[in-house]
């Protein structure tokens, strides 16, 4: 991969004199003095990238001196001297690996495996079945740096995850390169699937190279996936894509101000178990929980996204509100502190192999799908009970999610933030009772419903992914980033929980934290501009502000 593709190094001659080193652009005329590691980048310049240039000379010039006079080779070209740019550079492809007839090369940082125990089963499934199906079409690559011969992974931390190839590399002490910097080396596009932002970020100061970022729909995190969210969306360029899982977690950040140019819903694939009678699996289900009740009434399946003290108090009144029917409920955090439900009521959680292999039973008992589309709720799991032909109520403020259209119907609720939930019990009561009667309509969702097994395939989620770094591919030929902080200041906007709003703010990475927005803001005008300059612009900001 060419970083300095996007220009043409034109004919000059090097020479010494008196001691100083020159450069005189032959097309030009441009006489330029240049310093002894400007003279050794220009026998390197056009012919290798950024990431080489840098590994060839570090050990004789600074780090800091080497991406200083690459950066002013630049600016000379900016002006027309030395170099010029490359016409029809903007033309390159998306799929220019098709063209080479090879996969793209993604780096995939698995520092994300360290997060498992702080993941629900089924997030930590979905991560496992996307990397196993993306290595059919990508080559996925991943890094481990050797210290003193200590690796930060270990070879159990890949097991499992398909055809990774890992990339060992050997640092010194106090190596002033961090991962992201290798990530500029012959890649393709950044996969990353950490759900925090600890190490991840750095990647988003890599030149040239598209990110794609996946953040799940995992309740145990709810409370920080809104604010990682935004975040992300800082830090984002217009190379880079965020994917998230459902429509509606795009419609919450539309909400926020955040453009929806980079931001993609790509859902995840669906595991489809080994179909059975519905009479049957009302049987095993009743029998399982010990409850007669669950083989004899309809079964309503409530597969929940809200917080847990909120989780409880909804549930247990659906349940007084319509003792009639027995009700099936899927939240990892009621099944594991909601000790004494309603006796019409069972509530489950897939934490291990052997009660995921169990799951596809209870779903197929349904009769009836019921979610909230709110930041949270596990849309595969939403779709995993629906695919054997179970139409769904979604309660929402957005309409009814693409995802599942013509496949159920829609309770208006609205939704502010962590517990602030309203949904009209009444009115749900009757359409759900409504929705457990034969009916043509009810009829034709089954239909659409059970077709959602061909839409939501794991070979249509890693195309995609792959289609998302094939977009941006073009734009990263115009894309340079020349930030060198190593803890710069990103502007942002701040969710707060309790709340339900957001507020201006500024993330510092590096540190992982959040500063003072005044602080970060002179800091950033104190790079181009005299400290009078900076004080007349506070000046001037305060009295704005005081203005009635």
């Amino acid at each position: 991969m060419e970083f300095h593709a996007r220009y043409r190094l034109k004919r000059h001659h090097k020479f010494e004199q008196d001691g100083h080193k020159y450069v005189a652009d032959i097309e030009t005329n441009d006489l330029i003095q240049i310093n002894d590691v400007e003279w050794e980048i220009l026998d390197r310049y056009g012919t290798q990238t950024e990431h080489q240039i840098v590994e060839g000379l570090k050990d004789k010039y600074k780090i800091a001196s080497i991406f200083n006079g690459i950066e002013r080779l630049e600016r000379l070209g900016q002006r027309g001297s030395l170099l010029s740019p490359i016409d029809g550079v903007v033309a390159q492809t998306a799929d220019s690996w098709k063209q080479e007839d090879r996969k793209p090369k993604l780096l995939v940082p698995f520092h994300f495996t360290k997060e498992k125990t702080s993941l629900d089963y089924t997030t930590n499934l979905n991560r496992y079945q996307l990397l196993i199906h993306l290595a059919k079409s990508a080559v996925l690559e991943t890094l481990t740096f050797s210290e003193a011969g200590k690796t930060d992974l270990k070879p159990e931390d890949f097991q499992g995850f398909g055809e990774i190839q890992v990339r060992n590399i050997e640092v010194e002490e106090g190596s002033a390169f961090s991962p992201p910097w290798y990530a500029m080396d012959g890649y393709d596009g950044i996969l990353l699937l950490s759900q925090f932002l600890t190490d991840d970020l750095l990647y988003y100061r890599t030149p040239g190279v598209p990110i794609v970022h996946c953040i799940e729909d995992d309740q145990r995190l709810q409370r920080s996936t809104l604010e990682t969210l935004l975040n992300i969306c800082a830090f984002q360029d217009a190379k880079d894509t965020l994917v998230v899982r459902a429509s509606w977690v795009k419609e919450w950040l539309r909400e926020c101000g955040v453009p929806g140019g980079n931001v993609r819903v790509v859902p995840n694939g669906i595991n489809v178990g080994e179909p059975i009678d519905k009479p049957l699996a009302k049987q095993h289900t009743a029998a399982l929980f010990e409850k007669p009740i669950f083989a004899q009434q309809p079964m309503v399946g409530f597969i929940f996204g809200f917080q847990p003290n909120f989780g409880v108090k909804f549930i247990s009144e659906f349940a007084r509100a319509n003792p009639h029917l027995s009700i099936f409920v899927y939240d990892p955090f009621l099944a594991e502190h909601y000790t004494n439900p309603p006796k019409n009521v069972v509530i489950f959680s897939a934490d291990d192999e052997e009660t995921h292999s169990i799951l596809p039973i209870f779903f197929q008992a349904l009769d009836l799908v019921c979610f909230p589309a709110i930041p949270g709720t596990p849309l595969s799991l939403v779709l995993e009970a629906m695919v054997y032909g179970t139409p769904c109520v979604a309660m929402t403020k957005y309409g009814l999610p693409p995802e599942v259209l013509e496949a159920g119907t829609v309770v208006k609720s609205e939704w502010r933030g962590l517990g602030n939930f309203h949904v009209s019990m009444s009115e749900l009561s009757n359409t759900i009772n409504q929705w457990l009667k034969p009916a043509h309509t009810r009829t034709e969702c089954e239909n659409a419903a059970r077709s959602l097994a061909q839409k939501f395939t794991w070979e249509k989620t890693a195309q995609d992914i792959v289609q998302s770094i094939a977009e941006r591919h073009r734009q990263s030929a115009n894309t340079f980033r020349s930030e060198r902080n190593v803890s710069p200041s990103v502007f942002c906007r701040r969710y707060d929980p309790g709340t339900g709003t957001t507020e201006s703010s500024v993330y510092r990475l590096g540190t992982n934290r959040y500063n003072c927005l005044k602080t970060a803001l002179m800091e950033m005008l104190a790079e181009q501009h005299t400290p009078a300059e900076v004080k007349a612009v506070f000046k001037h900001l305060q009295g704005k502000a005081s203005l009635p």
